[in-house]
């Protein structure tokens, strides 16, 4: 009767481990319930999941007062595939060419900082005039877009 009771636990535990049971039925530990085991989000892999969401630059994102390039910096903690469009451009015509490049914060390094995430580049046609650029960004493997202050 005992070695059913091993079994039957241990049933249970496999069906936890490999997420047969909904989070609200999962049992609690002092740190929350316990998660099914997932496989890490291989970044790069461009086939792996991927998050996205829209960033507007303005006119306060410009390299110098009367440049023609926006840069930014998203963190994202990924170094996945990244794929950019533009959305929508004020004024119309405006954008010659926009890029998004997956790599490790630069600005910084003496600090410890080594920021994942993708820098936003997009030059603009008309200099010192007030522009307006949203982008959709669309990443493998992102964890979250923070817009930061780091720019290039």
């Amino acid at each position: 009767m005992a070695g059913r009771h091993i079994w039957a636990g241990a049933v249970c535990a496999v069906g936890l481990l490999i997420g047969g049971a909904p989070p609200q039925a999962l049992p609690q530990t002092a740190v929350g319930p316990l998660r099914p085991l997932v496989p890490p989000c291989d970044q790069f892999n461009p086939f792996s999941p991927a998050r996205s969401t829209r960033i507007t630059l303005d006119s306060g994102d410009l390299v110098q007062r009367q440049g023609r390039e926006l840069r930014s910096f998203i963190d994202t903690g990924s170094l996945g595939r990244a794929d950019i469009a533009i959305v929508s451009a004020a004024p119309q015509g405006s954008v010659l060419a926009v890029s998004a490049i997956p790599e490790i914060s630069r600005i910084s390094p003496y600090f410890g900082e080594r920021l994942k995430g993708v820098a936003l580049d997009v030059a603009v046609r008309a200099p010192g005039q007030p522009i307006r650029v949203v982008l959709a960004l669309r990443q493998v493997c992102a964890r979250y877009f923070r817009n930061t202050f780091l720019y290039y």
